[in-house]
């Protein structure tokens, strides 16, 4: 099973970036930094105390939402 995902995953890949869907070069950039940044990441959040990384996620979800809702209320008043 995980081998026909892996399959599926690589195909699909190769197609977004024959068709040009994918910028290659920023891509790589970042698989280049989350390959750097992944091991810090972990090591951190073991040494970080459980109350904190959850006020971190949640300051994280509530400022994205927050992004999403204004950019879809400016984008709706300036169809009016």
């Amino acid at each position: 099973m995980a081998s026909l995902l892996l399959d599926s995953s690589i195909g699909t890949t190769f197609g977004k970036v024959a068709t040009g869907q994918v910028l290659v070069l920023p891509a790589l950039m970042i698989i280049g930094a989350s390959l750097l940044a992944a091991p810090i990441g972990a090591f951190v959040g073991q040494k970080t105390k459980v109350s904190s990384l959850q006020v971190v996620l949640a300051v994280v979800i509530t400022a994205t939402s927050l992004k999403i809702w204004f950019d879809l209320l400016k984008k709706s008043i300036s169809f009016h």
